[in-house]
């Protein structure tokens, strides 16, 4: 058995070589997948010609370590005459490497460059969010630097006193109002707004976290607290509050179409 373990083990480990090997590897599967450089004739490609004069032959190591200077800055030689690489292909390269981290930031990881959706995610990302205009920042400085959120955390932070215990459901329709003008106060409606277009998903998460802690506090009444613990993993706040509004709005009305009925 022991035997068996250390061959796994060797096996599992690449070599120096292997490894740079397999990231050279990732940058022809990154530039013929995700890239459109033909595989037929991807050696003598201009983006592949300008990589290598520059001496990006490396996914890992050498190209998700570029700036938007250094693609503008390539070339590569064309008739024995050295050209700027062209236009297309130099924005090609900057939406991947923005692509790149865009993803890999929302992942908290690097992007796998042999996932099979990956083209179409590229061509999505490029076609609808990408900002040419926009610095591109690696991933993990984007986690580490996120300046709305270091923003939010240097303020005072809404305060959760301002918000009301909610005990008796005949107390709704009071509560949901004084609740919404807290909101409004503190500038956070968005946290309860399914259709909110999310721009800073670090700055969203923490403040999602913040009111989940004040409905998890303060809504006594069984019916929310049932309805806050069962959405404890995601702390989807817009959803809670749709969940609770629908239900004590609809048992506000019953209770109000039978005291007319009497």
């Amino acid at each position: 058995m022991s035997g068996t373990s250390r061959t796994a083990s060797t096996a599992a480990t690449m070599t120096p070589a292997e490894d740079k090997a397999a990231d050279k590897a990732r940058l022809l599967t990154a530039l013929v997948n995700v890239c459109g450089v033909p595989c037929a004739h991807w050696k003598t490609h201009p983006i592949a010609l300008a990589l290598r004069r520059d001496g990006i032959t490396l996914f890992h190591t050498d190209f998700i370590h570029m700036t938007a200077a250094n693609i503008d800055a390539l070339q590569h030689e064309k008739g024995g005459t050295l050209v700027p690489l062209e236009l297309n292909f130099k924005m090609i390269l900057r939406a991947f490497l923005a692509f790149y981290h865009h993803e890999s930031h929302k992942q908290r990881g690097g992007v796998n460059v042999l996932d099979t959706t990956l083209p179409v995610q590229f061509k999505n990302f490029r076609n609808f969010e990408c900002d040419p205009m926009k610095e591109i920042t690696p991933w993990c400085l984007a986690i580490s630097h996120n300046k709305g959120l270091m923003d939010w955390n240097k303020l005072v932070k809404p305060s959760a006193r301002d918000f009301k215990p909610y005990r008796e459901a005949n107390g709704w329709q009071d509560y949901k109002e004084v609740f919404v003008i807290t909101l409004e106060a503190q500038n956070l409606t968005h946290l309860v707004d399914p259709g909110c277009v999310v721009v800073d998903d670090d700055l969203h998460k923490a403040q999602q976290k913040f009111l989940h802690k004040v409905l998890r506090d303060d809504m006594l009444h069984h019916e929310a607290k049932a309805i806050i613990k069962s959405h404890l993993k995601t702390k989807d706040t817009a959803l809670i509050w749709h969940l609770m509004c629908e239900t004590y709005d609809k048992s506000m009305s019953t209770s109000l179409n039978g005291d007319a009925v009497l």
